[in-house]
């Protein structure tokens, strides 16, 4: 089938080297046409469809959906080689001007080999998505170069706060400063510099002995997670350490973990996880960020360089992480 680049099991293609500069894609514009896609879960509610046309909509933007995207294989959006040959197809039709994954769940990394990597690099778009769509911005950034978006979802709830950083970061081409809503917490204060580098902390743990797993020298890590007990992000950040990952960072921005509390007087809480893992390393880190599954959501470019001011818990870019073109 045209788009399946490897066979199950297959070899995946060769990592973009590090000497070339990494690909940022062309910032959107009113009047863009914005591809939705469904790389992992699927979406039961088909009403959301609708909700998430008309959030975008109000954005400016028109929609279009992919071919398999309100399909069911088991608790997959369509079969495997279906799911990714909406993503390329995507990336490669001149008519779609960005692409926006419907939601998380579990996927991404089973259509990893069937992606055409030389042909997103060669068609450059803006990928948003968060969750489990982790494992394809790292899979963007390790085969292609290219810059995606931790971001919304089609599903997410796109409230003010959501849509003007999304807007922020991938039309106006530029995000100054960082701020949450939510009270955001100082765990060692500090400034450090770095590519931004994470997502959702499972999936990024699972791409340790990967060929996407990234490279974490000098990266600000931001991270979050859904439903996780603390010793569960516990044995994931020891994980993540034992593999020397931890060690290689310059900061750390933890986002939100949405329903990962301890039940009451049992154990440590997520904050005591936290500070366990990172003072010891003597990095600058903050916590609360509005980074996650909840309806403030902010758009990150991965892999752009960044500047963390724990002192006064806000991060800030120091780069685009869009191509502006008038």
């Amino acid at each position: 089938m045209a788009g399946i680049i490897a066979t199950e099991g297959g070899q995946l293609p060769t990592r973009w080297r590090s000497e070339h500069p990494l690909i940022k894609p062309r910032a959107l514009r009113p009047g863009d046409t914005i591809g939705l896609t469904a790389p992992a879960g699927i979406l039961p509610d088909y009403a959301e469809f609708d909700r998430m046309k008309n959030d975008l909509e109000s954005l400016g933007f028109h929609v279009v959906f992919g071919e398999f995207v309100n399909h069911r294989h088991g608790y997959f959006a369509g079969k495997d080689h279906e799911r990714a040959l909406d993503l390329n197809r995507f990336f490669a039709d001149p008519e779609i001007d960005g692409i926006i994954a419907v939601r998380g769940g579990w996927g991404c990394s089973r259509i990893v080999p069937y992606l055409d990597f030389d042909q997103i690099r060669k068609h450059p778009k803006v990928f948003c998505g968060f969750s489990d769509n982790t494992t394809l911005h790292l899979a963007l950034l390790a085969y292609s170069g290219l810059i995606s978006f931790h971001g919304p979802n089609g599903a997410s709830e796109w409230n003010s706060f959501t849509k003007n950083s999304f807007k922020e970061v991938v039309v106006d081409g530029f995000k100054s400063v960082y701020h949450s809503r939510s009270r955001v917490e100082t765990i060692r204060p500090g400034r450090a510099t770095g590519r931004l580098i994470g997502g959702n902390l499972t999936i990024l743990t699972t791409s340790l002995g990967t060929s996407y797993e990234p490279d974490f020298s000098g990266a600000l890590l931001f991270l979050e997670d859904i439903g996780e007990a603390p010793y569960k992000l516990d044995r994931m950040l020891t994980h993540l350490s034992r593999a020397g990952a931890l060690q290689k960072i310059n900061g750390l921005i933890f986002g939100k973990c949405t329903d990962c509390g301890s039940p009451a007087g049992r154990g440590f809480n997520l904050n005591s996880v936290l500070r366990d893992h990172i003072l010891p390393l003597g990095i600058p880190a903050i916590s609360g960020v509005d980074i996650g599954h909840e309806a403030d959501n902010l758009t990150i470019p991965a892999g752009v360089e960044a500047v963390l001011d724990a002192d006064n818990g806000v991060f800030s870019l120091a780069e685009p992480g869009v191509v502006l073109v008038e």
